[in-house]
């Protein structure tokens, strides 16, 4: 059974007040959802335990805080090569999301550097090190109409 299948509508509350809110405390949600501390306190430490919430942490609007350039990186690399491939690009600090995909691309990823230059040293000094990679197509987001994360519902 997925972990989805398995939130019931209590779980469900609780991660909405926290992705609008990560630094709302127990008693705020327990009192917002009329249930005792103790059980948003429990319920909060088990989607911990089971990965549902992977961290807290702020979400940066990266272009405020002195990055004006999101590209996102369409990766082909040899077959054979695709998840070592992933694995070393994904340790890299300026990748922000990584996955490998069906389509027309082996990887896709979202990075996040300073400028121009910053991009042209990873493409050149990062990415075109990585073996096995054959072609990369990179766009740059020229405006971000909404800035969100994951929502699961």
């Amino acid at each position: 059974m997925r972990d989805s299948e398995q939130l019931d509508s209590l779980d469900r509350m609780i991660l909405n007040i926290l992705q609008e809110d990560g630094r709302a405390s127990y008693s705020e949600i327990a009192r917002r959802l009329k249930v005792p501390e103790s059980t948003v306190r429990l319920r909060i430490k088990k989607l911990v335990e089971r990965g549902i919430i992977r961290k807290f942490a702020a979400l940066i609007n990266p272009f405020k805080a002195g990055y004006s350039i999101v590209a996102f990186i369409a990766v082909d690399v040899e077959p054979s090569r695709v998840k070592t491939a992933a694995e070393e690009l994904s340790r890299l600090p300026e990748v922000d999301v990584l996955g490998i995909a069906t389509g027309a691309h082996d990887i896709l990823m979202q990075v996040t550097v300073r400028d121009l230059q910053e991009l042209e040293n990873f493409l050149i000094e990062k990415l075109g090190k990585v073996k096995g990679i054959r072609s990369t197509e990179t766009s740059i987001l020229t405006s971000v109409r909404k800035w969100g994360y994951a929502r699961v519902f």
